[in-house]
């Protein structure tokens, strides 16, 4: 019996069906978050994307709560500011 071949015409739409329909969902998910917390999302998204523009610290109290702080070298463009 031979192998599927891996990039059959079938195989590319339903990826891509896939792939737009997790967009669909994370979009409909992220609109329900509040405005603060779509922020934070955006500034842990920067920070994972381009490290080298900001700085992290984390804090951790002896009771064990964290707060992580962002915070960016580079200005927003004045389109982005909120």
């Amino acid at each position: 019996m031979s192998l599927p071949e891996e990039n059959s015409p079938l195989a590319c739409i339903i990826q891509d069906e896939l792939i737009d329909r997790a967009s669909q969902n994370m979009a409909h998910c992220l609109a329900q978050l509040p405005a603060i917390a779509r922020l934070r999302l955006l500034a842990f998204l920067h920070l994972v994307e381009y490290p080298d523009t900001m700085r992290a610290s984390l804090e951790i109290t002896p009771s064990g709560s964290m707060r992580l702080t962002l915070d960016t070298k580079v200005a927003p463009d004045p389109a982005h500011r909120h």
